[in-house]
């Protein structure tokens, strides 16, 4: 239904209605795109010119400097900065973040659809309001309240304590593997999502019981039904849903620099990012003379435009993905907001 009726459109006060509202949103729209364009022109101009003249869109002495020094490896070793910015070529980390987000996806997807299958059409109705809380009840917990049991976790698991417990009796300890520094270490916290739970049981709500009976006579189990029956049904939720899952583990910073902190030929992207802010913002203006190894780094080119040449690199991905499912994206928000 649209905002304003197609009856009465003509009227003065209504075109001057719409014209306000679209002045408003166009607006919005500049106001959302303007920061991306800057990024875009500063990640073309030279670090100077992005101070001198730091509101001018376009490059006055375009260059992809910034770009073929991202391919390269590069490193600064000085009195207060000793760092590997970049220990490895930009396409390494671009497959470590594609390697984390494709694996969080078949993990979270899966595990979450059959969660909320179960919830939604095999448990009893007070057992699975008691499910649905639980599962609601983890999105009211901060995840940096997590970082350190999850890390202790993660350490040793299944033992979320300081160390291993010993088996009573003997010198012997419980077995448990340590996740850190691994890929599994990421994938494993984010293999469920409460948000994505409620989006897919939603949705699993609205279709008729009729149709899981009717499987289940002809001889299907549950696992054949969700997957030849809701799961296709699901099409637009599992784009949308999908696309969050992708995004969020593509642009997750704190999870892959605590757990791959000292394993840099496994960062994605998100940590050489930083890694390269905290190299550029290291020195402060009270600290007095610059650091050789900061001077040293900016004469070589790697300055802000490097910066923001890494930011377009990472943001190029969302963006295809966006482009690629972008009809599934609309109708399964469409279903979220009418029938969620």
């Amino acid at each position: 239904m649209p905002l304003i009726p197609q009856v009465g459109r003509r009227r003065p006060k209504t075109r001057l209605m719409l014209l306000a509202i679209a002045i408003f949103l166009w607006i919005g729209v500049l106001l959302h795109l303007f920061p991306v364009a800057w990024m875009i022109s500063a990640s073309f101009k030279p670090t100077l010119e992005i101070f001198n003249a730091p509101f001018r869109l376009i490059p006055k002495e375009p260059s992809a400097a910034s770009y073929k020094l991202l391919a390269s490896t590069v490193n600064a070793n000085g009195q207060s900065l000793n760092v590997d910015v970049f220990r490895y070529p930009l396409h390494i980390y671009l497959q470590n973040s594609i390697k984390i987000s494709f694996l969080t996806l078949l993990c979270q997807l899966p595990i979450t659809a059959m969660a909320a299958y179960a919830v939604s059409k095999l448990h009893s109705r007070r057992a699975a309001k008691w499910l649905f809380y639980f599962f609601m009840g983890t999105l009211m917990i901060p995840g940096q309240i997590a970082i350190v049991p999850r890390f202790l976790l993660l350490s040793h698991f299944p033992w979320p304590t300081r160390t291993v417990p010993g088996i009573p009796f003997t010198d012997l300890f419980f077995p448990s593997w340590s996740f850190i520094g691994t890929y599994w270490g990421i994938v494993l916290p984010a293999a469920f999502s409460a948000f994505n739970f409620l989006l897919f049981k939603g949705f699993f709500d609205t279709l008729p019981t009729e149709l899981i009976e009717a499987a289940r006579i002809d001889g299907a189990s549950e696992l054949t039904t969700l997957r030849a029956i809701m799961l296709p049904l699901a099409r637009p939720v599992i784009a949308v849903t999908g696309y969050f899952t992708f995004t969020g583990a593509w642009n997750d910073f704190l999870g892959p620099w605590i757990i791959l902190m000292s394993e840099q030929q496994k960062w994605p992207l998100s940590v050489a990012l930083y890694k390269l802010q905290w190299a550029l913002t290291s020195w402060q203006p009270s600290q007095g003379a610059m650091d050789p190894a900061l001077q040293t780094l900016i004469s070589s080119g790697v300055g802000y435009n490097a910066l923001m040449a890494l930011a377009v690199v990472e943001s190029i991905p969302i963006f295809i993905a966006f482009l690629i499912f972008r009809e599934q994206l609309m109708k399964g928000i469409q279903i979220a907001g009418l029938k969620g």
